[in-house]
């Protein structure tokens, strides 16, 4: 089968699958409500809110499972990633549902037990698809219908790189041999790092008639134009992708982990490679506004009462002002002023400049001020930030401008953080990153954790945050 062929079919066959799950789970989605309906109240006629609330979840469904990645082909082969992702999103789609009734002020009408059912089934629905849908993507890998066969040319260590990082990061990607004129210099060392040097590059012509190869890519030096010119206008006899691997790729993986997801993009019409590209690019940035302004309607209720509790006892303890406003550096660079609950006296608050971070039995702290910088309830008047759109629920921790300046002085890649909206909690605060900083390392392993949840960013990793935060995010030993 010629490789352009296997390759559409292999492509043909993931988006069918796929195509095919989306329509599952809109069915699952109408089924479900009927069926919990009629658990519910016996089989009769489906009541006119109730048909157009399962009519409204099949619009919030079809938009959000697909802006929010619900069918990404990575996932294909887990059962638990699917699934886990797309009653994350099912989740969210409820609590729109529930937004709607209650600004409609229909939210009486409907039964909390239909209600119910009806979140189950789907959830019961969806896994059940996603099963089968993984079960027939590991037969079909298995048998060698999804791989990309790929050869590589060039044994040093751009060529070595460039295989072991296929090796560990793409299953889908199957290197069936390497090839460099350079055998008999090269061969050894290829050997250590467990990897066979096929042939020579005039090799991979028959290689690839006879293996069926997808894909040959050339791992030489960019310099070497007259070699690359003849290396190319050799494959072209070849019904297959030619491909040249940047020169800087181990250079590029070990210090930029933001890079390692560049694509290939082409500009007037000369290709590309995008290295660093926009977070939460498309449609994600207003699922994640979306995010933020559900979350609020659900907070503010309980959160209004506990700011004025919290602001009385402010008052009672110490004199003062109730909140406390600083400035920080948020998206882009911009700066902004945030507002916490006062949890020092007055004569040590600092709004602007140098700022000192508060340490361990530190006495500049209030008695009410040691509470709330232990349970991070000082954070709450931030609510205000994400409703002007300064800051969102969850995303890195906006820092002092003196910190900023500090820490971006140790670390290259610090300012890459401002690159999406800081967050009241994140990633790093969840896995105990908090409070003072006691060294460098500190700050490096702080800032590790916000470019990751940079670039793996997904409403459901969001809801994981928020699910660890009053266990962990909230209540640690490094915060006083």
């Amino acid at each position: 089968m010629p490789a352009e062929m296997k390759k559409l079919q292999r492509l043909g066959w993931l988006a069918a699958v796929f195509l095919t799950l989306r329509v599952a789970d809109l069915l699952i989605v109408t089924v479900s409500g009927l069926v919990a309906y009629w658990a519910r109240s016996g089989f009769e006629a489906l009541p006119q809110l109730e048909f157009m609330a399962i009519a409204f979840a099949i619009i919030l469904c079809l938009v959000i499972f697909n802006l929010g990645q619900a069918y990404i082909t990575s996932y294909a082969e887990s059962i638990w990633a699917m699934s886990i992702r797309v009653t994350g999103y099912w989740a969210l789609v409820f609590l729109l549902l529930l937004a709607a009734a209650f600004m409609l002020k229909v939210s009486d009408h409907f039964s909390r037990i239909w209600a119910c059912i009806w979140f189950l089934l789907s959830v019961a629905g969806f896994a059940g698809t996603r099963a089968v849908v993984a079960n027939l993507v590991i037969g079909a890998r298995r048998k060698g219908r999804l791989s990309t066969r790929v050869a590589i040319i060039g044994a040093d260590e751009l060529g070595i790189q460039l295989y072991n990082h296929l090796k560990t990061h793409d299953d889908y990607v199957e290197v069936v041999g390497v090839f460099d004129d350079r055998i008999e210099r090269l061969q050894e060392q290829a050997a250590r790092q467990g990897i066979e040097i096929k042939g020579r590059a005039s090799d991979v012509i028959a290689w690839a008639r006879e293996q069926q190869i997808d894909s040959v890519i050339i791992a030489l030096p960019w310099t070497g134009e007259r070699r690359l010119r003849e290396l190319i206008e050799m494959l072209q006899v070849l019904p297959i992708d030619v491909q040249i691997c940047p020169e800087g790729l181990g250079f590029v993986v070990k210090s930029f982990p933001l890079f390692r997801n560049s694509i290939a993009t082409t500009l007037g019409g000369l290709p590309m490679f995008t290295l660093a590209r926009r977070p939460l690019d498309g449609w994600n940035w207003l699922i994640k506004r979306i995010e933020d302004g559900v979350l609020i309607a659900l907070i503010m209720p309980l959160a209004i009462p506990l700011c004025l509790l919290i602001a009385l006892l402010i008052k009672l303890d110490s004199p003062g002002p109730v909140l406390f406003p600083q400035q920080r550096t948020g998206f882009n660079g911009r700066v902004f002023w945030v507002k916490k609950f006062r949890t020092m006296r007055t004569s040590d608050c600092e709004s602007v400049g140098e700022t000192n971070a508060a340490k361990r039995d530190d006495p500049r702290v209030t008695r009410v001020g040691y509470f709330l910088r232990r349970s991070s309830l000082d954070e709450l008047p931030q609510l205000l930030n994400v409703l002007k759109g300064e800051m969102s629920i969850v995303g890195p921790r906006p820092h002092a401008i003196s910190h900023d300046q500090q820490f971006a002085r140790v670390i290259s890649q610090y300012y890459a953080r401002h690159r999406v909206r800081p967050g009241i909690t994140g990633w790093a605060q969840v896995n105990g990153l908090r409070g003072s900083v006691e060294d460098d390392e500190h700050i490096r392993r702080r800032i590790d954790y916000d470019l990751w949840y940079i670039e793996n960013w997904s409403v459901l990793f969001d809801i994981r945050i928020l699910l660890m935060t009053p266990f962990v995010g909230m209540i640690n030993h490094n915060a006083y």
